[in-house]
């Protein structure tokens, strides 16, 4: 019996200790991707677009999330130091982006203005369409993201490979290893 808990309590703890490792490891790869803050602001596109379109529900005309969304949109594409923004390179990102700019440009007057029942139901299929395009620019930086954590992750595995393996040939060898 007591040879049993304490074989559980080993288990527990191994186990846990690999999934603690696990995350340090995520946290310490998610910490390398340059584009990381990018992507958290491109996530809160989407909220203000969300606090807009309340303020518009309510005839109410937020000026300081209009602001906000241009400042972070002009940053995501160009890079903004006071938001810690670095702007991104990625091609598919950078039109997408673009495109958003484009239409919030175009369409901000309308967003502006829209008083009456009519503009109000314009301007919510407007911010529609850009929270559409917002959702695929997050879901860019998602897929940007998952593969710098593949690569990452690649490269361990064939470092550690690569490790292992020259310690292997060392000691088949009998070669004292070199002092670093």
């Amino acid at each position: 019996m007591k040879i049993s808990i304490k074989i559980v309590a080993i288990t527990l703890i191994l186990g846990t200790s690999s999934i603690l490792a696990s995350n340090s490891n995520n946290y310490q790869i998610s910490s390398r991707y340059k584009l990381l803050n990018d992507m958290n602001f491109a996530k809160k596109q989407q909220q203000l677009i969300l606090e807009i379109d309340e303020a518009l529900k309510t005839n109410h005309l937020n000026m300081v999330a209009y602001k906000k969304f241009t400042k972070i949109l002009l940053g995501l594409l160009n890079g903004d130091k006071s938001l810690n923004l670095r702007g991104t390179n990625i091609p598919k990102i950078k039109s997408k982006l673009a495109e958003i700019q484009k239409l919030w440009k175009y369409e901000l007057s309308t967003l502006k203005n829209a008083n009456s029942d009519k503009n109000i139901e314009k301007a919510i299929q407007i911010l529609n369409n850009i929270t559409i395009k917002i959702e695929e620019v997050v879901s860019l930086y998602d897929k940007s993201y998952n593969r710098f954590k593949q690569r990452r992750k690649f490269s361990f595995i064939v470092n550690q490979h690569t490790l292992n393996s020259n310690q292997k040939q060392i000691f088949a060898l009998n070669i004292k290893p070199i002092n670093q």
